[in-house]
């Protein structure tokens, strides 16, 4: 554990999820290929991409369309329906299929495995401070077994943009209007959503540097970094 600045009293906490309270890569690969199967089962034209080559299309559409760069589920569907609309496929078929194939990745994205040691973790913390998850991505907490660890769950969609803009880190606090933004505690793996976006509303950040991101990526310091889930509870509940 490494400290850049001193910790301020923690009142409440904020996690993100993938690769941060789970390893999110081997889920997500499984998810892909899945997917991908599907998806070629039903439209052999998207056959002509390769599972790297949609990767690709979807990437370069995060580039393109900000917005769709913090919300995972708006970014797939897009990457989904636009692709097989350039393949040949009717606009309203291919918005259909684009929603039948996300549901077959959700599946799939959905089995995640939480480690003995998380549960445990997560049900201290909760014992004495307000934990509320904000995940830029599609899990289902519930499906998981995490929701009810956490008071609220925030995910982009219906406007709400992901991290790290402002808008779910801002749905959170007239949740709990006794918190200043001094009060929580982000964890999170990613530099640039999670510890960026937090300090940005003043939040104090914890980065969990054992996730997929490197130290170059960081755009501002965090209050500390940290490598093992474990070292949070040595710390906040000691």
């Amino acid at each position: 554990m490494q400290f850049f600045r001193r910790l301020q009293p923690v009142q409440a906490l904020s996690f993100d999820l993938d690769d941060t309270l789970y390893d999110n890569v081997p889920v997500m690969q499984k998810a892909e290929a899945e997917s991908y199967r599907a998806l070629c089962q039903r439209y052999p034209e998207a056959a002509r991409w390769s599972v790297q080559q949609w990767a690709q299309r979807r990437w370069q559409l995060m580039q393109n369309e900000p917005d769709l760069a913090s919300d995972m589920t708006a970014l797939r569907l897009a990457t989904l329906s636009r692709g097989l609309q350039e393949l040949g496929v009717a606009e309203a078929a291919a918005r259909q299929g684009a929603d039948d194939i996300f549901a077959t990745f959700l599946h799939f994205r959905n089995q995640v495995q939480i480690a003995p040691d998380t549960h445990q973790l997560l049900q201290a913390l909760a014992e004495r401070y307000p934990l509320v998850a904000l995940s830029n991505g599609n899990v289902d907490t519930a499906a998981i077994g995490l929701r009810d660890y956490f008071s609220a769950v925030v995910q982009p969609g219906s406007g709400l943009r992901g991290k790290p803009h402002s808008d779910m880190f801002a749905k959170i606090g007239p949740l709990f209007p006794q918190i200043a933004p001094q009060g929580w505690l982000h964890v999170g793996d990613s530099p640039y959503a999670d510890i960026l976006g937090a300090q940005r509303m003043g939040w104090q950040t914890a980065w969990y540097r054992s996730g997929i991101y490197v130290a170059d990526q960081l755009h501002v310091l965090p209050v500390f970094a940290f490598d093992e889930l474990r070292q949070l509870q040595q710390l906040l509940l000691k």
